[in-house]
């Protein structure tokens, strides 16, 4: 399970949701997601973008590098959030719009995507 830096949003995790499901025969609605680890905003690190003052996330992955995965309620879901891609210089050839998240090891989570999201994150 990630670490968590955000003292407001202690006890949440940000994830990428991969599928949304039910068992049969019941009606509870469960997702399947894969985990990112944050950091402290860009601005208290030493980082190439510390006027943002964004968090960075990496993919949780294992030894073998699989991403980690878990299954949970789908009410356990609280708010979509916008992560971005964090390019580097040097061009990845694979990358396109629809494999930029698989590609990528690293993002910024964007705390300007709306009001809710900008003051959680800056209580922090």
């Amino acid at each position: 399970m990630p670490h968590h830096l955000f003292t407001c949003l202690t006890d949440h995790a940000i994830v990428q949701i991969c599928i949304i499901f039910c068992l049969l025969h019941r009606n509870d609605f469960f997702a399947y997601v894969q985990h990112f680890n944050h950091t402290l905003p860009a601005l208290l690190c030493s980082t190439t973008d510390g006027a943002a003052g964004l968090h960075i996330l990496k993919w949780v992955v294992r030894n073998n590098g699989v991403w980690v995965g878990n299954i949970i309620p789908l009410h356990h879901l609280c708010s979509p959030t916008h992560v971005i891609p964090h390019f580097r210089k040097e061009v990845n050839l694979h990358l396109t719009h629809h494999t930029a998240y698989k590609f990528s090891n690293e993002f910024w989570l964007n705390k300007y995507w709306n009001n809710e999201f900008f003051y959680a994150l800056s209580l922090s």
